[in-house]
């Protein structure tokens, strides 16, 4: 079984929640030899209005075990739920940053605070409080806290942000000593007008192959439907670039390209795992409000959305980031595409054109160069459409119980559904 410690499998190769609501990817760390993955929980009920960090934990990435939750809402300043965050392992201890919420009496969100936790062995944690006042001229929506090291020596810290103006951002702390942070202003000023939106959401700036990935989640894109970008309720992508420590600003060499280009993958995070590689999970269940209330696991087994794969991150010559998913987890199966059926991992190799269908909920379509995804709305019976172009002599599809994942054109195109 994926997880151990479950007395039901839901998902051969997708990490899930035995009940609840499960989004973001959290804290993704290797640490005292272990992987943690940890993730927003609501344990409560299938709905976002509270927030913990549930927990799983793995000695080699294929079979993992379902830990206690790691954090749980306890103070003033994080009384509605723990938000989202990261890990950074310090003088052998790993410090987690997340956000705290707080709601009104009618249950609105009210305000965000910036806090942290630390622990010796990764499962117990002790709560340090909060690490800054909010900042000025920016709304409630300022969360989703990312700490890395400089080459200078210094700590940096990044978050998605919601100013006054309404134009997303993502903000830049620095800190000589781990403790005490200086606002350094926008990471992005003067750039990325056309995918700002309202908020920008998760951001995470990495190192791969040596070159610097900005990653981020705009909300308020306008779909361009004619291009098939920016067709979700909300949108992950990433450039590629460089941050000058000196001026904690980023500067970005690629325009923006989504990390996925099917229905719901959201909000990834990265770890380093000891052997080099960088690893990303995501959230697969970035929807509508309607559509996520009528996911059927909720009315069947009373849980909904799962996590993505683990994901081998490159980036080639020219700047675009690949994707796989890592060869431990997903043992490939080369067949025909007529014999594609039930859960598995199958690598095509034709240059024919080829259709596949699963069930009535779900169609993959080749044709030459153009992949086209077609799946019926579960709400709605109705059917929406995916489509990416690219070369498709080569795909890899890996089929769970309700969600499929796509990888082709050389790992650069990307796609992620749930069907029912």
């Amino acid at each position: 079984m994926l997880v151990k410690n479950d007395t039901i499998s839901r998902e051969e190769f997708h990490l899930y929640p035995t009940q609840g609501l499960l989004n973001d990817p959290n804290g993704l760390v290797y640490f005292k030899g272990k992987y943690h993955v940890f993730f927003q929980w609501n344990p409560k009920a299938c709905n976002h209005k509270y927030k913990e960090w549930g927990h799983f934990v793995s000695k080699d990435l294929i079979t993992w075990e379902r830990v206690e939750t790691a954090l749980k809402p306890s103070l003033a300043e994080d009384a509605a739920g723990i938000y989202s965050g990261t890990a950074f392992v310090k003088d052998d201890r790993l410090y987690v940053f997340y956000t705290g919420n707080v709601r009104d009496e009618a249950g609105h969100s009210v305000a965000s605070h910036q806090m942290w936790a630390v622990s010796d062995d990764g499962f117990n944690f002790t709560k340090l409080g909060q690490l800054f006042p909010h900042p000025e001229g920016f709304t409630k929506d300022v969360r989703d806290p990312m700490v890395w090291q400089g080459q200078n020596g210094h700590f940096f810290m990044i978050l998605g942000a919601r100013p006054d103006n309404n134009i997303g951002d993502i903000i830049v702390y620095e800190s000589t000593d781990f403790e005490n942070w200086q606002f350094r202003g926008s990471l992005i000023t003067g750039e990325l007008a056309e995918v700002r939106g309202y908020m920008l959401e998760c951001p995470d700036l990495i190192e791969v192959d040596g070159k610097q990935v900005l990653m981020f989640s705009p909300q308020g894109l306008a779909p361009d439907k004619i291009n098939h970008r920016y067709e979700n309720i909300h949108n992950t992508g990433y450039v590629v670039g460089h941050f000058d420590e000196k001026t904690a600003h980023f500067t970005p060499e690629t325009p923006f390209a989504e990390v996925d280009h099917g229905f719901e993958f959201y909000a990834p995070q990265t770890l380093n795992a000891p052997d080099g590689r960088r690893i990303m999970w995501g959230w697969a269940g970035m929807m509508t409000p309607e559509r996520e209330s009528k996911v059927p696991t909720i009315s069947e087994e009373n849980w909904v959305h799962v996590l993505s794969l683990p994901r081998v991150l490159h980036v080639t010559d020219d700047n675009k980031l690949i994707q796989a998913p890592i060869a431990e987890l997903v043992q490939q199966k080369s067949v025909k595409p007529e014999d594609v059926s039930g859960v598995g991992a199958y690598a095509l190799h034709t240059h024919a054109d080829w259709t596949i269908n699963f069930g009535d909920d779900l169609t993959l379509s080749r044709q030459e160069n153009r992949l086209t995804m077609m799946r019926k709305q579960w709400e709605s019976d109705q059917y929406e459409s995916r489509e990416v172009t690219g070369n498709l002599d080569e795909v890899l599809l890996v089929v769970d119980k309700d969600i499929i994942e796509v990888y082709t054109d050389n790992d650069q195109l990307t796609l992620t559904a749930r069907y029912f």
